[in-house]
């Protein structure tokens, strides 16, 4: 049942961000051909249908009771997994389970925020950007304008604080071995956060692998393959001091990919080991 469980958080993403209006600014500029053509509106408010969020308690309420129903038929439990630490939930307990859609839901989406604050960050100096860069930054506002990658940060810490919130019910329950006196909580919080960089690893490298891709074959003029093509160019330009070229075949993204994976690799083993050895 773990695919229905990425499947359902993907699809409770996409609710979340269609709520809250991302892609609904104008795809590119239009061509001046008269001069009202070249007036902008003042209000550029995204739109928001108020159907989006019912459907996405409905959403999550249904990925609830197909766990109750079904997973204690194959003596399953379900495991919320948070880069440092896994959680098992028992299925047959329905506000255990109910508990687990809506958090697992939660975290990935301060993931996919964690993704956007990335792909602001590679295309903060763009000065015309396109479609794409331009909703990620309306969904991310100001964070968008801040500079390196201070932008994850705030996403960062609502990783940790996501842990640290819900941590005590956790315990309490029996689901997590309690915590000890002192800083052990904000250590555990800091390094849940420091596991959440491991959903990095998939933009990373399926943006270089695009790159790699479109380097060599034509999939049509599209907004989604210009920005992968260019994202992709930018992950890839550190390794431009290495000979990777060969006569017209560049495999610079193909060793980028290939570096973050290896280091997600490395964090997805390391973070949960040191989770383990908590309190310092």
């Amino acid at each position: 049942m773990h695919w229905l469980d990425w499947m359902t958080d993907l699809v409770g993403l996409l609710l979340w961000l269609s709520w809250r209006g991302f892609g609904s600014l104008p795809v590119s500029a239009r061509p001046a051909l008269t001069l009202l053509s070249n007036l902008r509106p003042a209000d550029r408010t995204t739109r928001r249908s108020p159907m989006f969020l019912p459907g996405l308690a409905i959403l999550l309420f249904g990925r609830a009771f197909l766990h109750h129903s079904f997973s204690p038929q194959f003596a399953e439990a379900v495991p919320w997994s948070l880069g440092a630490v896994t959680v098992v939930f028992r299925s047959d307990l329905w506000s255990r389970i109910l508990a687990h859609s809506v958090l697992s839901w939660a975290y990935f989406v301060l993931q996919a925020y964690l993704c956007f604050a990335l792909l602001a960050t590679l295309h903060r100096s763009d000065g015309e950007p396109d479609s794409i860069t331009r909703s990620v930054r309306a969904e991310l506002g100001v964070l968008a304008r801040w500079p390196g990658g201070l932008a994850l940060i705030p996403f960062l810490m609502a990783l940790g604080f996501l842990w640290w919130a819900v941590s005590p019910s956790l315990v309490s329950a029996g689901l997590t071995p309690a915590r000890l006196p002192g800083s052990h909580a904000f250590q555990q919080a800091a390094v849940v956060a420091l596991g959440g960089l491991t959903a990095l690893k998939w933009p990373l490298v399926g943006l270089c692998l695009m790159r790699f891709l479109l380097d060599h074959v034509y999939l049509g003029s599209m907004p989604f393959w210009d920005y992968s093509h260019s994202t992709g160019g930018r992950l890839s330009a550190w390794l431009a001091w290495l000979p990777l070229k060969w006569g017209r075949v560049d495999f610079r993204p193909l060793a980028a990919a290939g570096a973050f994976w290896a280091l997600g690799y490395f964090l997805q083993g390391a973070v949960p080991r040191f989770f383990l050895r908590l309190p310092l």
